[in-house]
């Protein structure tokens, strides 16, 4: 693979036996999401799709965290007349990528997935997590609401009653509950992480390229991803909305001031 064009320092990209790893590099911000972030996210993530010797496609975070979310600064910021926010955007069409992408996509979590951080996590085929992880959605808490089609792949994958948990009442699972609900496949001691990840995605590139991206398709299909894409961008659409309301923009103006102190 080409080296993809990035542009915001923050993401790496790098193959290495027909493995794509997509690393966000960040860690002195908790690898929390910028606009510019989601920008070289979805560029090497489609150069990987469009690239024959990559056969899998690895997501993980360096630091301590796997990723605090969205940039609250960046977000907080966002010209909503651009579409930024909305469907249109980077961070939504990164989304989409994932949830229409034929490869195998393996991501590994460590320390806390905050928001963007649990819920692109829906479109992994494959989670590997530390002992140690948590997973916590934080929208209702800044006054907004699902996105990434977690509004509608949450209760599917976990049940109602923990998908409010996670979208209602903001909670924070353990490693250990995210497992037995299915929203992780392997939990794995922390020290690990990394050995485990690599011995993972060099397995799965390792069996036949047509029956996974055939099987790829079925299990897409199964899911039905046109519903998916289509609750992506209704979620994206009241997202827009929300972030742009009196209520969140006072919560996150006292979010901002409180870091500044």
């Amino acid at each position: 693979m080409s080296r993809p064009d990035l542009h915001s320092d923050h993401v790496r990209a790098a193959v290495d036996d027909h493995v794509l790893r997509i690393t966000l590099d960040r860690a002195d911000k908790r690898n929390a999401l910028t606009r510019a972030m989601y920008a070289d996210l979805g560029t090497a993530l489609a150069a990987g799709v469009d690239d024959a010797d990559v056969h899998v496609i690895v997501l993980d975070g360096e630091g301590d965290m796997f990723c605090a979310g969205n940039d609250i600064a960046d977000f907080a910021n966002v010209d909503l007349s651009s579409g930024d926010a909305g469907a249109t955007g980077p961070a939504l069409s990164f989304i989409r990528q994932m949830a229409e992408c034929d490869k195998p996509i393996v991501v590994a979590v460590q320390g806390q997935a905050t928001g963007i951080g649990t819920t692109l996590l829906l479109h992994a085929d494959l989670v590997i997590a530390a002992e140690d992880a948590r997973f916590y959605t934080a929208f209702i808490d800044l006054g907004l609401v699902p996105e990434a089609g977690s509004s509608l792949l949450l209760p599917a994958l976990i049940g109602r009653q923990n998908a409010a948990r996670l979208l209602l009442a903001g909670d924070t699972l353990s490693a250990e509950e995210a497992e037995r609900m299915g929203l992780i496949a392997y939990r794995v001691p922390a020290a690990e992480l990394a050995d485990r990840t690599r011995e993972l995605a060099a397995r799965l590139a390792a069996k036949p390229t047509g029956a996974m991206t055939a099987s790829k398709r079925l299990l897409r299909a199964g899911m039905d991803t046109a519903a998916t894409v289509a609750q992506i961008e209704r979620e994206a659409e009241v997202f827009g909305e929300r972030l742009g309301s009196a209520e969140v923009r006072e919560i996150m103006n006292a979010f901002l001031k409180r870091k500044k102190r």
